[in-house]
């Protein structure tokens, strides 16, 4: 919705405005969708699955990036923010339908933020180094 009002916006700093939100939502839902990823995707299939996610994710930046600029060079830049947030929206309903299954990563369980960064990543915590032996130990897995 916010890439919407880039469009619509009558003025350059409401526009500045929801620039802002709509970077800053981006930069919080790659790390969701990927820790999301990691922890409902069976071991064995989640490089498989990471890999075309990754593959289908830069094949839409590159054929929506061109379309998108093709736009705003043959309409307005407005047009174009306008049309890539319609296009965004779609993937509500993907949402939609994940939340429905209720996963565990859907729910927080205790504490948040008590994991290392790395659990995010569906890594091990790293719960040491050892500077003088360069051993690194970690936490339960």
């Amino acid at each position: 919705m916010a890439a919407i009002g880039v469009g619509l916006a009558g003025s350059f700093w409401l526009a500045v405005a929801f620039y802002l939100v709509v970077m800053g939502t981006m930069g919080v839902w790659g790390p969701v969708r990927q820790a999301y990823m990691h922890q409902n995707i069976p071991s064995q299939e989640r490089a498989s699955v990471i890999s075309f996610d990754s593959l289908i994710s830069s094949g839409g930046s590159v054929f929506g990036q061109m379309g998108l600029g093709r736009l705003a060079q043959t309409q307005t830049i407005a047009s174009g923010y306008v049309v890539g947030g319609i296009t965004m929206a779609l993937v509500l309903p993907v949402i939609t339908v994940l939340r429905r299954l209720n996963e565990p990563a859907d729910v927080i369980v205790g504490t948040a933020g008590k994991q290392g960064a790395c659990a995010a990543q569906g890594l091990p915590n790293i719960s040491a180094v050892d500077a003088n032996t360069h051993v690194v130990t970690t936490a339960e897995i």
